[in-house]
């Protein structure tokens, strides 16, 4: 992604993604030490390179000690592999093999490619379907044209929730006592004067979905950057992700995305909800 981000910078907000996290102390059943290998696994960031036990423990808050361990263990398992000349570990080819069942398993994302590799070539623009991470949306798939190079989105990128299409379409197809929790922890992150000016530009989106079945979102996450965004929901709600169609702004204009390509999105996801479980 080589464009600049927006006010609320990626780095500084995707690298604490902690704030959901439940109560080991509350719940019988739950496993520290399974929950802390996952986090060791999460603190690996595309294109941060390998960490050694004591950046892992600043990362993750787990202490060192315990970080050693678990990255022992990770490595006899083979989903770390240890660069001992550097005395730092990276994840392996291993770690694919989970994510590869779950992508290979999704029905929907299966289904939604044509339509939008389509969309993307036809218009020059970058099609993506997220579901959420924490407080972050993850893309499962991303279509992007072949011209564009400003920004590419690629299968795994994370992007902030709060000031991204895909993310407030995220919030306005989840139920209002849901998105309540999620503006407790945008508050708690962001600070409650700058998530008070950043919530009405939520609530703005969530109402023109309501309208018109996307929201507009530009310049907010990376400077010129334009995106419009739709909710995909279940039958039964049980699953909500978001479909996003963006691009920079000397690509495309915000007429054709809220004339033409916002009600495209729109009219897709409609249709992909039977294939959501």
């Amino acid at each position: 992604m080589k464009s600049n981000p927006g006010p609320l910078a990626e780095e500084a907000y995707l690298d604490k993604d902690d704030e959901i996290s439940p109560d080991a102390s509350t719940d019988r059943k739950f496993i520290t030490a399974l929950a802390r290998g996952f986090e060791i696994l999460r603190a690996f960031k595309p294109g941060n390179g390998a960490l050694g036990n004591q950046e892992l423990s600043r990362v993750t808050g787990i202490p060192k000690a315990t970080v050693s361990r678990l990255t022992h263990t990770l490595s006899e398992l083979g989903y770390l592999r240890h660069l001992r000349a550097e005395g730092k570990y990276e994840p392996t080819e291993s770690i694919l093999a989970l994510g590869y069942a779950v992508l290979s398993n999704m029905l929907v994302r299966q289904i939604a490619h044509d339509p939008m590799q389509e969309m993307a070539l036809e218009h020059k623009v970058s099609v993506g379907l997220a579901s959420r991470d924490r407080l972050s949306m993850i893309f499962v798939d991303v279509c992007n044209s072949r011209s564009l190079g400003t920004l590419r989105l690629e299968i795994g990128s994370r992007v902030p929730m709060p000031n991204t299409a895909v993310g407030r379409a995220f919030l306005a197809g989840i139920e209002e006592q849901e998105r309540q929790f999620f503006y407790e922890r945008f508050a708690q992150r962001l600070g409650a004067e700058e998530w008070a000016v950043l919530k009405d530009r939520v609530e703005e989106a969530i109402a023109q979905v309501e309208d018109r079945g996307f929201c507009y979102v530009e310049d907010e996450w990376h400077h010129g950057m334009r995106a419009v965004g739709t909710p995909l929901v279940s039958m039964g709600r049980q699953t909500v992700m978001g479909m996003m169609c963006g691009a920079p702004a000397f690509v495309v204009n915000r007429e054709q995305l809220e004339g033409e390509l916002g009600p495209r999105l729109a009219h897709l996801c409609r249709s992909l909800t039977p294939m959501l479980r």
